[in-house]
């Protein structure tokens, strides 16, 4: 099982970002990034949530809960009223229904 200093290390290379890149990007130290990836240090839930924004994955994969760190598995529906949630959900469902039937 890969560590969550592992995660963010592959997934840091995978976008080409340096320790700054990242930092910069969630509001903390290079210092501190490198701390996680070393880890000397954890994530505070605000900083995981940021860490997996930048990255496109869920949280679950940064702390290793979950092997998929597949893009298309997150949608942020941040912003959208609950009725527009719904719709997006039902739309999920119809499509993962249509895939099932054979063509």
């Amino acid at each position: 099982m890969q560590s969550i200093a592992d995660r963010l290390i592959f997934l840091r290379n995978k976008y080409n970002l340096s320790q700054t890149d990242v930092a910069h990007q969630i509001g903390v130290t290079p210092a501190l990034i490198s701390a996680y990836e070393k880890l000397e240090r954890k994530p505070s839930i605000d900083k995981l949530i940021a860490l997996a924004d930048i990255f496109h994955v869920s949280t679950d994969y940064i702390l290793g809960r979950t092997f998929k760190d597949d893009s298309s598995a997150v949608i942020s529906v941040e912003g959208l009223t609950e009725k527009q949630v719904k719709i997006v959900r039902d739309l999920i469902s119809e499509l993962k229904n249509n895939n099932k039937t054979p063509f």
